[in-house]
């Protein structure tokens, strides 16, 4: 009986374990820098490497049509679908703000930051400052690490004729 107890015990402490684990797992999940291009659509992310989930920050460039898009994928508390909205990124010496709009992801069941048919020269200059990149949407706010954004805003100029 005591060896079955012992058994039931450590079975127990490893489920309790691997729970902690995977818990402790999905927070600290890496985010990425990552750019990508598709026929006419370039595409610049900070976000989980898991293509099922929205990346944080989604900078979007559609050649064909010469324009470009942000979308920042973080819950805007107290904001409403279509309400303005301006997105405000920083990093070392340079400051952009953009004017956007809240809209709803119904899938995600949030309200985040849109802004479309935007100029990339600004946010540009912020992206290739070294250091981390503040974010700010109202009282919301993010910090995008600089590790991998180098590369990955350089392969996204590269491939964006969107000025």
């Amino acid at each position: 009986m005591m060896a079955a107890m012992r058994r039931a015990i450590t079975l127990l402490c490893i489920v309790l374990l691997a729970g902690t684990m995977q818990a402790n797992f999905a927070r600290s999940e890496t985010l990425l820098w990552t750019a990508r291009a598709s026929g006419g659509l370039v595409t610049l992310a900070y976000g989980s490497p898991n293509p099922m989930k929205n990346p944080l920050f989604l900078l979007s460039c559609f050649n064909d049509m010469n324009i470009a898009v942000l979308d920042v994928h973080k819950d805007i508390a107290g904001a409403k679908p279509g309400g303005a909205l301006t997105i405000e990124l920083a990093a070392g010496d340079a400051k952009a703000s953009i004017d956007g709009e809240a809209a709803r992801d119904d899938m995600a069941g949030i309200i985040f930051g849109e802004a479309s048919d935007i100029t990339l020269a600004p946010i540009l200059a912020v992206l290739r400052e070294t250091g981390p990149v503040t974010l700010n949407m109202g009282e919301t706010s993010a910090t995008l690490t600089d590790h991998g954004r180098a590369d990955a805003v350089a392969q996204f100029v590269e491939d964006c004729q969107v000025k």
